[in-house]
């Protein structure tokens, strides 16, 4: 079962599991920092920034340095990323409006989003998810569902979910 950490606010990180199955999920905060150090997520999720004492950077870099994927939404500037080193390489996926994002949105309606990937991205099983457009069914609401239901969309094509 993979194992995400995404850094977000509790009731997003409720909702993304709510349409994700087989997948555990752990909120990182400034105050699990620590205690997660040790712990090899298979990608971590920025939904947004976190602020971070100054000598838990070595511990944020530990826990970003293991993971497979780091998914970023590219709508916002995560400023601890300019702060951490990562040692081994990583596979980036950056999401949101933004037009150079590799999962980027291409239309918006009321009940319904088009995704586009705009990079082809290595799955975890080392299939491709080809350059491509899907629908995305949507509940009415506020644009930050939106970058829940990207979250969502990549996990599950990341997985095969």
């Amino acid at each position: 079962m993979p194992l995400i950490g995404i850094v977000a606010k509790k009731k997003d990180i409720q909702t993304i599991s709510k349409e994700v199955n087989n997948v555990e999920i752990v909120q990182i905060t400034e105050e699990s920092i620590e205690n997660l150090k040790n712990i090899k997520f298979d990608e971590i999720i920025f939904l947004e920034d976190i602020k971070i004492k100054k000598d838990a950077y070595k511990y944020m870099s530990e826990i970003i340095s293991n993971v497979k994927y780091l998914i970023i939404n590219a709508d916002i500037d995560i400023k601890i990323l300019r702060e951490v080193s990562i040692k081994e390489p990583i596979s980036l996926i950056t999401f949101g409006f933004n037009p150079k994002s590799t999962v980027t949105i291409s239309s918006v309606n009321e009940d319904k989003i088009i995704v586009c990937v705009q990079r082809n991205i290595t799955k975890t099983n080392q299939n491709i998810i080809e350059t491509q457009e899907k629908e995305i069914k949507i509940d009415k609401g506020t644009n930050r569902k939106i970058y829940n239901n990207l979250s969502v969309f990549i996990i599950k094509e990341l997985h095969n979910l």
